[in-house]
């Protein structure tokens, strides 16, 4: 049974054609992350963000009054709604805009 971790050359290629998406504009970004590469890296992002939360939490942000006004408001809940989000976004590629007819 294989490992369900990506090796290191898989992220790095991975990281290099999302690069030439975002490059390439917002429209072959969102193409790109409806591949299923792109559903892991999205799933991937979503992994680490909610197991990370504890750690971000602590981050200094959270001792500005700010920081607190976020943390009493419920920081970490926003933070895996963001990464459940993140997980379940299903990206509509987008389509090339209709040619429309000249104005006369």
């Amino acid at each position: 049974m294989g490992s369900m971790l990506p090796s290191a050359g898989d992220l790095r290629r991975w990281g290099h054609e999302l690069e030439s998406a975002v490059d390439g504009g917002v429209g072959e970004l969102q193409r790109w992350l409806a591949t299923p590469q792109g559903r892991f890296i999205r799933s991937l992002a979503a992994r680490l963000l909610l197991v990370s939360v504890p750690l971000i939490v602590r981050h200094p942000f959270f001792k500005t009054p700010v920081g607190r006004l976020v943390e009493l408001a419920g920081g970490a809940a926003i933070l895996i709604k963001l990464a459940e989000l993140l997980r379940d976004w299903e990206p509509q590629p987008a389509t090339a805009p209709e040619a429309r007819a000249p104005l006369p």
